[in-house]
């Protein structure tokens, strides 16, 4: 999902003082490739921003659905969530990527349900995009103070647009993708997008917090009420596409 930039409208003593902070961090953290990361990180979180592409500028859904997105992650798990206004709808996972195993998470006003999934039902969950080739392209972004390489995602004649996504190896995530339709991908996604509920949404991460992360961050809270595929498709997805629309 593309991401506009706005200038901010600042009094130039706040200019100033922002100059004078990004020379300083320049000065504490060095400069070029090594400014970001010295090494691997094996636990902590990530802010992405989240935008809608293929919604307009003034829908007034935009109000409503998640503009942020938390990922928390430790080793060969990691937990995604995302939240709308007011708290309304709460969708997150749980990723295991030692076992494979994975538990996507609906809160619908105060009704709670989980999905829990293995790879092989994983893979065609969330294969529902159209087949794509991937090209690894020339030069590096640096994005949440990580350098990335970037990938084109192109689907040829079935989608009228390409997506160029980014990912990094700084973070020492196993397997990050096992669970996503772009699972060859060896490295955490950074840049990229998905169709969550009929709803194209794109996640571009703002900042990677290392932190020690506890065992108990990945646990399913048992308020989820678990359900099979067919129960979760009627009481969630039905639900939640006609939230979206």
């Amino acid at each position: 999902m593309y991401i506009f930039v706005r200038p901010l409208n600042q009094p130039l003593e706040h200019i100033r003082q922002i100059l004078h902070l990004l020379l300083l961090a320049a000065v504490l953290h060095g400069c070029g490739e090594d400014a970001a990361f010295e090494k691997h990180v094996t636990e902590g979180i990530i802010e992405y921003d989240v935008t809608y592409p293929e919604l307009d500028e003034d829908n007034l859904m935009l109000e409503m659905l998640p503009d942020e997105m938390i990922m928390t992650f430790k080793e060969d798990k990691f937990k995604s969530e995302l939240k709308t206004g007011a708290g309304i709808v709460e969708m997150s996972l749980i990723a295991d990527g030692e076992k494979r195993e994975l538990n996507n998470m609906v809160k619908l006003f105060s009704d709670r349900y989980v999905l829990k999934l293995n790879e092989s039902e994983t893979h065609d969950f969330v294969d529902v995009l159209p087949p794509f080739q991937m090209e690894f392209l020339d030069g590096t972004d640096t994005i949440a103070d990580a350098l990335c390489k970037r990938i084109l995602i192109d689907f040829g004649q079935a989608k009228t647009e390409s997506y160029i996504f980014a990912f990094t190896d700084v973070i020492a995530l196993k397997s990050p993708n096992w669970c996503t339709p772009y699972r060859d991908i060896e490295g955490v996604l950074l840049d990229y997008r998905i169709d969550n509920y009929d709803m194209v949404m794109r996640l571009k991460a703002r900042k990677i917090i290392p932190k020690d992360i506890p065992d108990e961050a990945f646990i399913v809270d048992d308020r989820y009420e678990q359900l099979t595929r067919e129960e979760f498709a009627e009481l969630v997805v039905e639900n939640m596409k006609i939230f979206m629309e």
